[in-house]
């Protein structure tokens, strides 16, 4: 693996500039062996692992905006120039010299993630319990499996129901090393999704939130590690699974759609309501050392008239929305453009503005179930029907009966520019078909096909031998 990632041993420097995040900012005159031989430098470190979602090259705007101009969701608006960022994604003329950026990011994450997990033994006493360590193990799992499951998402086929369980996925990373690792399976790298996950359910007590932070919804709750286990097993096809994962969540009633009053209020907040719809989210500042310098590139700018406006919404996903859907309402036209509001930037905050992203929601534990009691699963008292009226009913939309399309297109409704629509493609094996298309390649993207894994970096595979390419 190339150095930039395997290199990533001081930690400490990832927590450097973590401001904003922290209410306590960790200690940096420490050496890094000194910071992971206590449970306090650990504990420290632990919040330093979040320190890149916010990056504009992974969660703060690619990875997010990518994904919906090439599902259909998104395009470049014809009424202004933008500033000719996101040219790529639409035609789907990704290189290995331009392709997503998650891979780096990610890995680095990963490395962080496993130099807390590899020092967490013996940290027992003085004040430090059992449920202390399970409580930082348990998060760092969460966070390794995260970011092990969008690698395979975004560089692999998808997993079919295990029908592509022997094609190439991506490394598994299980500790901090220098190395030139192959490629896993898309089988494996699954099964240590969920391993790391069902571990990290097992080992987090029922109430932790981390302590000494801005936005405690940013950090890893057990309804977190749930919640993604109900979208991991949705992209497996293990429908029940899904169901109940999806059913725990909202079982826990510690979440609650919005009122089709309080939906448009739901986006820009500072820090996510309690209670509210938000299960895990990417809180994004300008102190945070991952911020862009300018915010230029970060999603409120991208996508706003004031702001560059390179991207607005297609009219192939505006025209899903009946006028009295409140979801409609996160739209602003600039003559035939429709420009997203989602991401209008928290109170207070100037141009370029700063904006938290949603990762887990309460709404799509409700989508997961339906489509996964519509495949087969079974949760008592539950049919598809109503977990469909559950989403209808809040947004104020006419009821859709349960299908194939009908449930896919609610998805696209609610899940709308949060980074869903490429991958529900994907994990479905549907072919695209875009109308409102303003490219000039690839407008109906077949699958299957080699293009759905995208080009590993080039820089990797230079500098790692055992790294094979994905053609395309």
């Amino acid at each position: 693996m190339k150095k930039t990632i395997i290199y990533l041993a001081a930690l400490t420097l990832v927590t450097a500039s973590c401001k904003d995040f922290l209410v306590e900012e960790p200690k940096l005159s420490q050496s890094n062996e000194l910071t992971l031989s206590k449970f306090e430098g650990l504990d420290n470190s632990t919040a330093g692992v979040y320190y890149y979602f916010q990056s504009n090259s992974w969660m703060g705007c690619q990875f997010i905006l990518n994904g919906e101009l090439m599902a259909g969701n998104a395009t470049n608006p014809k009424s202004l120039p933008g500033s000719g960022r996101y040219r790529t994604p639409e035609p789907w003329s990704f290189t290995e010299s331009s392709t997503w950026s998650t891979w780096a990011l990610a890995y680095y994450t990963i490395n962080a993630a496993n130099n807390v997990l590899a020092n967490l033994g013996g940290k027992v006493g003085s004040g430090v319990t059992q449920e202390n360590v399970n409580n930082l193990e348990a998060e760092c799992l969460f966070l390794r499996a995260f970011c092990h499951f969008q690698l395979v998402n975004v560089y692999a086929q998808p997993y079919l129901a295990g029908a592509n369980r022997n094609e190439l996925g991506v490394p598994v990373l299980l500790k901090s090393s220098i190395g030139s690792p192959a490629r896993n399976t898309v089988g494996e790298v699954y099964d240590q999704v969920v391993a790391d996950l069902l571990r990290a359910e097992s080992l987090m007590s029922d109430n932790y939130q981390r302590a000494q932070v801005t936005d405690p919804l940013a950090t890893v709750t057990k309804p977190a590690i749930q919640a993604l286990l109900s979208r991991v097993y949705l992209y497996m096809g293990e429908w029940q699974k899904a169901a109940d994962y999806a059913t725990l969540v909202i079982n826990s009633k510690k979440f609650k759609l919005a009122s089709k009053a309080g939906y448009t209020e739901m986006w820009g907040k500072s820090i996510a309501d309690k209670g509210g719809e938000v299960i895990f989210e990417i809180y994004s500042s300008k102190k945070n050392g991952s911020w862009d310098d300018s915010g230029w590139t970060m999603l409120p700018y991208i996508t706003a008239i004031e702001g560059s406006a390179d991207v607005c919404a297609t009219n192939d996903l505006y025209n899903l929305y009946e006028d009295n859907d409140v979801r409609k309402s996160l739209f602003v036209d600039n003559e035939a453009d429709h420009f997203i509001l989602k991401y209008p930037g928290k109170p207070g905050s100037v141009d370029p503005k700063e904006n938290n992203v949603p990762v887990l929601r309460l709404a799509e534990m409700y989508l997961n179930r339906a489509e996964a009691i519509y495949n087969g699963a079974s949760i008592t008292g539950v049919s598809a029907q109503n977990d469909l009226d559950a989403i209808t009913d809040a947004r104020g939309a006419s009821q859709v009966s349960p299908g194939v399309e009908t449930i896919f297109n609610e998805r696209r409704r609610e899940l709308a520019f949060e980074g869903h629509i490429f991958f529900d493609y994907k994990r479905l094996g549907k072919s695209i078909t875009r109308t409102d298309f303003r490219a000039t390649q690839n407008k109906d993207v077949a699958f299957p096909g080699n293009i759905w894994a995208m080009p590993i970096p080039k820089a990797e595979c230079d500098a790692n031998p055992n790294m094979v390419q994905n053609p395309y």
